[in-house]
């Protein structure tokens, strides 16, 4: 693991402790209003919802060709801000292509081109729209996503470099002599792992080490990965809970109906429980003004509260 990450804005301030996320999602549901008709939300519904943005960031990114690293990057920004806030908060079809947005420049990919990001996160809010039960049309035009841009700048205090485990993959991949398909298939379930907790509560090297783990449970490499957590004194109890999260993941994806052609009856219902943010229309610059304020207000509250209990 590269010593600049101990060094980095991510393990400083972005490394949440379980606990801390558990409370902050606990907090936003009982903030949402009963519905008598309905069952109330769980944790595991609350994690589908956060699948289902992020597959919407992976969507958008790969409608556009990103590399993957970008994508890894928008994930994260996006588990972060709902780490901090609630999901009613910023609207997530407006937060989702907005992380993208600034990963690509945070990764040097290049600045996307401003009516693609928007004709990506159109496509893919049509595919999706018969889930949502809101405007037929995707509502957000580029000035929105610039706007909260700079309010996701903001809330995240420019904490931008996100180190990913994939290198900590290609060092143990070398030491190990891992194959292609052993390393593909450990990469595959990295790109998995954004959709958990892990980024949030574990350095990358863990993630990367479950991640291995996981894929060669059924090779050769099992003993020697053993051996060497026992020889480098990981804390392999810590590793484990990541294989958990992985595990939990997939467990979760059984039931995950939201790509099941002719489906999505769960997830539609799951969603629909979530409180809607104002949804601007096209031409309505005096609402996006209004949810602009009320979204920077919220900030300045939240950082004040945070201030007065330190």
């Amino acid at each position: 693991m590269a010593s600049s990450y101990w060094k980095s804005s991510q393990f400083d301030q972005w490394l949440f402790d379980r606990q801390e996320l558990l409370s902050v999602r606990l907090r936003d549901i009982a903030s949402w209003p009963i519905n008598p008709n309905s069952s109330p939300i769980t944790e595991d519904d609350y994690l589908k919802i956060l699948i289902f943005y992020s597959n919407i960031i992976q969507n958008i990114g790969e409608q556009y060709k990103v590399r993957q690293q970008v994508i890894a990057t928008g994930i994260v920004y996006l588990k972060r801000f709902y780490a901090r806030y609630a999901l009613k908060s910023i609207d997530p079809w407006l937060l989702c292509p907005t992380c993208l947005f600034l990963a690509a420049k945070v990764e040097e990919f290049s600045t996307l081109s401003h009516p693609r990001v928007c004709n990506a996160a159109a496509t893919t809010y049509k595919k999706y729209a018969h889930l949502l039960g809101g405007p037929n049309e995707y509502p957000y035009q580029i000035k929105h996503i610039l706007e909260c841009e700079f309010y996701l700048l903001e809330i995240m205090d420019c904490c931008l470099i996100v180190y990913h485990p994939y290198r900590s993959l290609d060092m143990y991949t070398r030491e190990f002599q891992v194959d292609q398909q052993l390393f593909e298939a450990a990469w595959r379930i990295i790109n998995d792992s954004l959709k958990t907790d892990a980024p949030l509560l574990y350095p990358p090297y863990e993630i990367a080490l479950a991640c291995l783990l996981l894929a060669a449970t059924y090779r050769d490499k099992m003993p020697l990965l053993k051996q060497y957590m026992i020889d480098a004194q990981i804390d392999v109890e810590r590793v484990y809970e990541v294989v958990k999260h992985l595990l939990k993941y997939y467990e979760l994806m059984t039931s995950y109906d939201a790509d099941v052609p002719n489906e999505g009856k769960q997830i539609k219902e799951i969603l629909s429980k979530i409180p809607k943010p104002k949804v601007l229309s096209n031409d309505s610059a005096q609402s996006n003004d209004q949810t602009a304020t009320s979204t920077q207000q919220n900030s300045a509250n939240t950082n004040n509260n945070n201030n007065n209990n330190q």
